[in-house]
């Protein structure tokens, strides 16, 4: 009966009907609230995007929810399941529910925006999960070139890692992203929009952590951590480049926080959870710095993101002397085909299924992610060991291909294979192995 009832709403974002909106309402996201409608009636409910309740001119809800169940498999045919304190292979689930999330989001007068949402697997009998709780934020719109925003959110570095789940073209982010950037965390922020026809944005903030993606088991490995980001397209208005250059997004950011002291140095595993770089002792700042492209022409899609990391070993040898960073560097690079359908800029199929007159859209994915672990220059010879001066790199190369199929606004199934290969074959939980293979077939229903 519990399994009837959890399909049953899982199910019920695919049954409503959708909207075909107009290509100047596409551009805006997904999740963005709608605004603020003027209406004689003091209480209004409606359903657009989502469930929406209008309280006059003062205020909307927007009821949101995410659900991603995943089939895997794995080769070989071992696993670790994530947010468990062990290191132990196990026999892989067939079945997975990665995300089961509700919440609220929209606006009190025009000077307030917020978001409130929760994971809910464990209640599911899913996996722990070490922070529940996800978007929590209020935003102050002070001034056209100037928001506010406090509580918790992602700090602003990736592109990837600051797309909305359900927004991403793979079923897995890339490796890089899940090492390498901080995740959401608790925080104030300034951002806004600039130079509105190169659709310019900064985001400038200070967060309690370095995020939960630097986390050990739910633990900070970081204090305070400063951020900074801008995004864009800032050859727009060249005129004389062709429109598919000058359309070219471009992004930076960096991030910088002080460690704290101990085996807090950030860690490489496959997706299966086996580790091929521990921990190692930190002692000092972490900074990292990246870079974004996207470039989007017709039914062609091309991105790419790169980031470095360097973290500081400031009297961590066994005589207590310094030793030289800790260096982490990953990037991306991807590429999309619509060969089947259209895509709207807002990811939704121009003629939906079920709730239009056609099949959806389909695309073909590919991409390429290189992770790589190692220090700066130092006395000796390489070694393995989390005091070395120099540290014996490793690192991972990983291919993920496949096809997307957007049925329509609420519902998409992806369907792809990830090729993870090792450099140091000695260091992993399974002996003898540095090729892993992951498959999987993913339903998605958001709205």
């Amino acid at each position: 009966m519990r399994n009837f009832l959890l399909v049953a709403l899982l199910l019920l974002p695919s049954m409503l009907p959708a909207q075909n909106l107009s290509d100047e309402t596409a551009l805006v996201e997904d999740d963005e609230p709608e605004p603020v409608a003027i209406s004689t009636e003091p209480v209004r409910l409606s359903f657009k995007n989502r469930p929406s309740l209008r309280i006059g001119e003062f205020a909307n809800v927007d009821f949101k929810t995410k659900w991603h169940l995943d089939f895997l498999g794995f080769d070989p045919p071992k696993w670790d399941a994530p947010a468990r304190v062990s290191s132990l292979p196990s026999t892989p689930p067939t079945f997975y529910l990665t995300r089961a999330r509700v919440g609220l989001k929209g606006s009190i007068t025009k000077y307030f925006d917020y978001e409130i949402e929760r994971d809910l697997r464990q209640t599911f009998g899913s996996d722990h999960e070490w922070h529940p709780w996800k978007d929590n934020y209020v935003d102050f719109n002070a001034h056209r070139w100037l928001q506010v925003r406090a509580g918790k959110f992602k700090v602003p570095l990736g592109m990837e890692a600051n797309m909305s789940e359900d927004r991403l073209d793979f079923a897995f982010k890339a490796r890089t992203t899940d090492v390498l950037t901080p995740g959401r965390e608790r925080g104030v922020m300034l951002h806004a929009q600039f130079l509105k026809s190169s659709r310019m944005q900064y985001q400038i903030g200070v967060f309690r952590y370095d995020g939960e993606g630097a986390d050990i088991h739910g633990v900070p490995t970081a204090g305070r951590t400063y951020a900074a980001r801008l995004t864009g397209e800032p050859l727009r208005s060249v005129r004389r480049l062709p429109r598919s250059i000058r359309h070219i997004y471009l992004g930076v950011a960096a991030t910088r926080g002080r460690m704290f002291d101990g085996l807090n140095g950030v860690n490489g595993s496959t997706f299966s959870n086996f580790t091929f770089f521990d921990h190692l002792y930190v002692r000092g700042n972490r900074q990292r710095i990246g870079a974004e492209l996207s470039w989007v022409e017709g039914p062609v899609t091309i991105k790419g993101e790169y980031i470095h990391m360097s973290e500081e070993r400031i009297h961590q040898g066994i005589r207590g002397e310094n030793l030289p960073d800790l260096l982490s560097r990953g990037w991306y690079v991807m590429g999309g085909w619509n060969v089947l359908g259209k895509l709207k800029s807002s990811g939704r199929p121009e003629n939906p299924l079920f709730t239009g007159r056609g099949f959806g859209a389909v695309e073909l994915s590919a991409r390429m992610d290189v992770l790589t672990f190692y220090s700066g220059p130092g006395p000796g010879l390489p070694s393995r060991s989390p005091r070395a001066p120099t540290i014996l790199p490793n690192g991972e190369r990983t291919w993920t291909f496949g096809p997307t199929w957007y049925l329509n606004r609420f519902v998409k199934i992806q369907a792809h294979a990830q090729r993870e290969w090792l450099t140091d074959i000695e260091r992993k939980a399974v002996i003898g192995q540095n090729l892993f293979w992951t498959g999987v077939i993913r339903l998605q229903l958001a709205m």
